[in-house]
Parts: C-alpha cells; sequence; structure tokens
C-alpha cells in the first residue's frame, strides 16, 4: 500500500500523524508526506522527516508578494468575487499541477482538512481520480464564516476519524452518504498528557494569566484591527483585576500571529510578557488561560487549568466550552471576575468528553492499512 498524508502545518499535523506514519512504514508500506506548510507561511519539517527516514515532498516557497493567509489582509468572506477568483487561478496555475504529479501512483490519502482551501480542490481532484481518501480531525470543530457553503468532513471521506464522543456527533450529520465516522483519539494529544502529566502543579506562589490568541481574522469573523480591539478591550477591562490580585499577564500567539502587536496593545494597560513557544511549557507556565476560538482551551483544561472565554462580536462564544463548568464567560460588554479562574484545578470529565484516550496512532494505523 502506498500512502500519501498532506499536511499544511509542521506543527500539530506533523504531531497528529508521525506516529502513525513511523508505524505504517514499520509493517512495510510507502509512505510519503506531501507538504504544502509554506501556503500558511510555515517552512516545511525536513529534518523531522529525514531523521525518521520518512518520504517527503515540498510545495516550496511563495514569492514575497503572494501570501494567500498572511493574516494581514483579507479577501473577503467564502462567498466573495475576489477570493473565489484568487483560488481559483492559484489552484490552476500553481497547486493543481504539483498535487497531479505528488499523488501519482498513491492508493490512499490521508488529509487533515476537506473544507477550507485548498483542502476542497484537492478533494474534488481525489474523487475525480477514484483516489481514496481519509480525514483526520485538525482542530475543535465549530461552524467558520469563510467555510460556510462547505462543511468540514462532509467531502467524500471514506471514514472521517475523530478525537472522541463529541466530536463524532458532530461530525455524523455532516459526513456524505458512504462516510464511516469513527472514534480514534488524538495523538498529538496522547503526547500532550504525557508530556504535562509529571509538572502539572507550578512551583510559584504569583498567579499568571495566560491569554492565548488565534487568527479569528483569518477564519472570517472579523478584521485584524477588530481583532486586536477585542483583545485590547479585555486588558483594559482586566487590568484593574490582575493589579488587585498580584498576578502577572503572560500571551500566547497561534504561529502566524505576531506577539509583538499583541504586547504593544497590552504594555499599555498592563505589563505583559510573551509566554513560551512550546504550548506545552506557555500552559505549564499560567495557573489560568484566556482564549478566544482555539484547541488551546481543551489542552489548557486537560491540563487541569481554568479557562476564560472571549465573547466574538456577532458570534458569541465560540464551541462548546461554555458547557464545562471551569469556563468563564467574558463578555463584549458588562463584567466578569477573573479571580474564579485561580484556586481549585480545572475539573476533567468535560476534556475526555472530546479525547478518548489510549493508543491513537495504533487505531489510525489500523484504519489506514485495513
Amino acid at each position: 500500500m502506498k500512502l500519501a498524508i498532506l499536511i499544511t502545518n509542521p506543527n500539530h499535523h506533523l504531531e497528529l500523524t508521525l506516529g502513525a506514519a513511523k508505524l505504517i512504514k514499520a509493517k512495510g508500506h510507502q509512505v510519503t508526506y506531501v507538504s504544502l506548510c509554506e501556503l500558511r507561511r510555515m517552512a516545511t519539517p525536513e529534518e523531522v522527516f529525514k531523521t525518521e527516514g520518512l518520504d517527503y515532498v515540498k510545495f516550496g516557497n511563495l514569492p514575497e508578494n503572494l501570501k494567500p493567509s498572511s493574516g494581514k489582509k483579507a479577501l473577503g468572506n467564502s462567498d466573495s468575487l475576489l477570493r473565489s477568483l484568487v483560488r481559483k487561478a492559484f489552484w490552476l496555475l500553481k497547486l493543481k499541477p504539483f498535487i497531479k504529479k505528488s499523488f501519482a501512483g498513491f492508493d490512499k490519502v490521508l488529509l487533515m482538512n476537506d473544507a477550507a482551501f485548498p483542502g476542497d480542490e484537492i478533494c474534488k481532484w481525489l474523487k475525480r481520480k477514484s483516489i481514496p481518501f481519509y480525514l483526520m480531525q485538525e482542530g475543535i470543530r465549530f461552524p467558520l464564516p469563510n467555510e460556510a457553503e462547505v462543511k468540514y468532513g462532509g467531502n467524500g471521506a471514506v471514514k472521517v476519524m475523530t478525537w472522541g464522543e463529541r466530536s463524532a456527533k458532530h461530525f455524523r450529520p455532516i459526513a456524505a452518504q458512504g462516510t464511516e465516522v469513527v472514534v480514534t483519539g488524538s495523538p498529538r494529544f496522547n503526547k500532550f498528557l504525557a508530556d504535562i502529566e509529571p509538572r502539572l502543579m507550578r512551583d510559584s506562589n504569583q498567579k499568571v494569566l495566560g491569554i492565548f490568541t488565534n487568527p479569528i481574522d483569518d477564519q472570517g469573523f472579523c478584521s485584524p484591527q477588530a481583532k486586536l480591539e477585542l483583545f485590547e478591550k479585555f486588558v483594559m477591562r482586566a487590568a484593574p483585576q490582575l493589579k488587585s490580585m498580584d498576578a502577572q499577564l503572560g500571551i500566547k500567539c497561534h504561529p502566524r500571529e505576531d506577539v509583538q502587536e499583541y504586547l504593544i496593545v497590552a504594555n499599555k494597560y498592563f505589563p505583559a510578557i510573551e509566554l513560551p513557544k512550546s504550548i506545552v511549557e506557555a500552559i505549564l507556565t499560567v495557573d489560568a488561560g484566556v482564549i478566544m476560538a482555539s484547541t488551546v482551551g481543551l489542552e489548557l483544561l486537560g491540563a487541569k487549568r481554568k479557562i476564560a472565554q472571549l465573547e466574538i462580536p456577532n458570534y458569541g462564544y465560540v464551541f462548546d466550552y461554555h458547557e464545562s463548568a471551569d469556563v468563564l464567560k467574558i463578555p463584549v460588554e458588562g463584567g466578569f471576575d477573573l479571580s474564579v479562574l485561580f484556586g481549585a484545578q480545572a475539573e476533567i470529565s468535560y476534556f475526555y468528553e472530546h479525547i478518548a484516550i489510549g493508543n491513537a496512532a495504533q487505531r489510525i494505523t489500523s484504519i489506514l492499512t485495513e
């Protein structure tokens, strides 16, 4: 069997797939990574592939003036004419020839997204070529304005591999006829829990609140400026409470965001520091976290840190974090009490409803080699 694994992120996509890739290769199958990481302004993890002895091909770097996912300039919503024209031209002229060459001769394809460009176009091409593909859940699931016309998980995969039962319930009504939704767990979370378990308790008496941002502007919820304004409004309102609690404020950004932008804004109201770039180290540094709409909320809860979630104007509280007793809602307007985030650790049952514990890499391997 010849398997191609398509990734667009050198961090969590690799964490989700590397264990299974090595197991599949050990069974005598051919495994090749096909990297589009440079489309997201990130570098293909070539050294990892070389160290693990895994074959790979990469799309390569984009011209400096072509950044389809910059986080700085929006192309409009999913139905905007400009966005459609730019994507269609880029697909036909650049991506399609690369995909055609890279997937030649493969029996199966594993990918992390079948809805967000270019995953939607790639899946259409795979279906036309009758190449079966499998979808592995890459993050928490909620409606994205930029994906309004295509449902993630509904593009015709042979199987959708989900992290846990809550996710499976989300995907089953969406999946195309003939697609099976299965619970495999998440290799990334298996590793995360193993890494964090020995160090769950902090040894510092000072309270630390971390703000964990993500590109909700790229997802279509707002403009880049509106995202920073949402952040600024929270810090401005939180500053008096942080000062009264003698708490420290830390900021951890998504890799595609500029932490200096956030630090400049935060420091107008309260001294802030940059948290470690490693998500494990960043979470171990804080007592509680503030999120917008990100998988990091699950990671914080898995590490028994309570979280606060910012309300996104016109969209409310994204995902189902509000169903956990360990989440504080931060409204766009109105008061909130950050002190409830400190003290007792978060209760972890909500986390385990989302994440099936066990050897996820082995489950994924069994599915892909059956």
